[in-house]
């Protein structure tokens, strides 16, 4: 007896929905003319988006793999479990990336192609902020990090484990402090900077909300967590932008922001199930191809922008973010289910174990069900594919 945890897969396809978005306003900005405040607005609202990302990757961690801690094999088990989760379509997804620069006419760096396939962070040029040549990749770089750490304490007994964790994301932001002050939140141009970035708590506050569920283990709330939590981050924006309204984020902010969304996700994870309506099915499904998504999207904004233009000329309109929204999930749908899933199926044969539904057992059931492997949200910023 399995229930999904609907809310937060909902949550997921809200975070890549942001990004998308975030892309689109970006992409217009270079042929239309916005209003100051949405040209901060729109990097804003996928910062929130990947805090939302990184939070849920931390509770699926340790909701998927919480029990493994010591035992043997773990480490490599889970580890496999992710780089076939998250490996192909990152590697397909920066194949297309490279063909379309080199049919441009561009060059593409040896050294900074397998950075980019090994989640190594580089910068864009000397001295300039990290990413990889698929410009949203820069949060895998973050993951695969926290995976290898966690991968790493699953050696060890549980308690033990989880202080090593805990200790080595808290010691790590420590050890970045002495080279780039909290207090400077813009992008990191190094790799230590990159690798000690405070944001990678978020991970840390998913975990905790792991331990928390686990020990909540069977309370729900009757609580509609996804409007509240959507009101949540319109409000923490809007005052943003009102009060602020410009980058970098001061630290207080930044942390507000940070605070916002993993309260956002801990309400998410305890919402009771609901009854099945077309709206849950529809933002499921978004959460369920929000990795294709993400990774896929920017293409599709191109592509519906040479439409737009063939069609509608140069004309800016607000529609066109529409416009380019759909394309984006349109192609993430046809990824997800021609590419993605067929993949995960191959490399995880137990129907049992399905990487695309974020499932937990039910409570009311004597059953013992078995563990999932772990899920992605991924993630995207505002940097995009620059």
């Amino acid at each position: 007896m399995m229930r999904k945890l609907t809310a937060l897969q909902v949550m997921r396809g809200i975070a890549a929905s942001l990004v998308v978005v975030d892309h689109s306003i970006l992409r217009h900005v270079e042929w239309a003319d916005y209003p100051l405040i949405m040209k901060v607005a729109a990097p804003y609202s996928g910062t929130l988006g990947v805090a939302v990302f990184f939070v849920i990757s931390g509770f699926i961690m340790m909701h998927t793999a919480g029990n493994q801690f010591g035992k043997n094999g773990a480490s490599l088990t889970f580890l496999r479990k992710r780089i076939v989760r998250i490996v192909p379509l990152y590697w397909a997804a920066t194949a297309l990336e490279v063909a379309l620069r080199l049919r441009k006419g561009g060059v593409i760096d040896p050294q900074a192609l397998l950075a980019s396939l090994f989640f190594i962070p580089v910068p864009v040029a000397p001295g300039d902020y990290m990413r990889p040549l698929l410009g949203v990749g820069w949060t895998l770089n973050y993951e695969m990090f926290f995976y290898c750490i966690f991968a790493a304490t699953l050696h060890f007994r549980r308690k033990v484990g989880l202080i090593l964790l805990f200790s080595t994301l808290a010691g790590l932001v420590a050890i970045g402090a002495m080279y780039k002050p909290l207090g400077d939140t813009s992008a990191p141009h190094t790799v230590l900077t990159f690798w000690t970035d405070p944001i990678i708590l978020l991970f840390a506050a998913g975990v905790a909300i792991g331990l928390l569920e686990e020990s909540l283990r069977g309370t729900a709330s009757s609580v509609h967590s996804i409007p509240i939590a959507a009101v949540m981050l319109l409000i923490w924006a809007t005052v943003f932008l009102w009060i602020v309204g410009s980058y970098p984020v001061p630290l207080a902010w930044q942390l507000g922001g940070w605070a916002v969304c993993i309260l956002s996700v801990g309400l998410c994870v305890f919402e009771k199930p609901v009854q099945t309506n077309l709206a849950w099915r529809a933002g499921t499904h978004l959460g369920d191809v929000s990795y294709a998504l993400y990774l896929f999207h920017f293409f599709a904004i191109v592509a519906a922008e040479k439409v737009w233009w063939l069609l509608l000329g140069r004309d800016p309109s607000i529609l066109f973010v529409a416009a380019a929204y759909f394309s984006s999930v349109a192609a993430a749908y046809a990824i997800h289910h021609l590419f993605e899933v067929n993949l995960i199926r191959l490399f995880t044969p137990r129907s049992g174990c399905s990487e695309i539904a974020l499932r937990t057992p039910d409570p009311n059931s004597n059953a013992t069900a078995p563990q999932p492997a772990p899920t992605l949200q991924k993630p995207a910023h505002h940097y995009g594919r620059k």
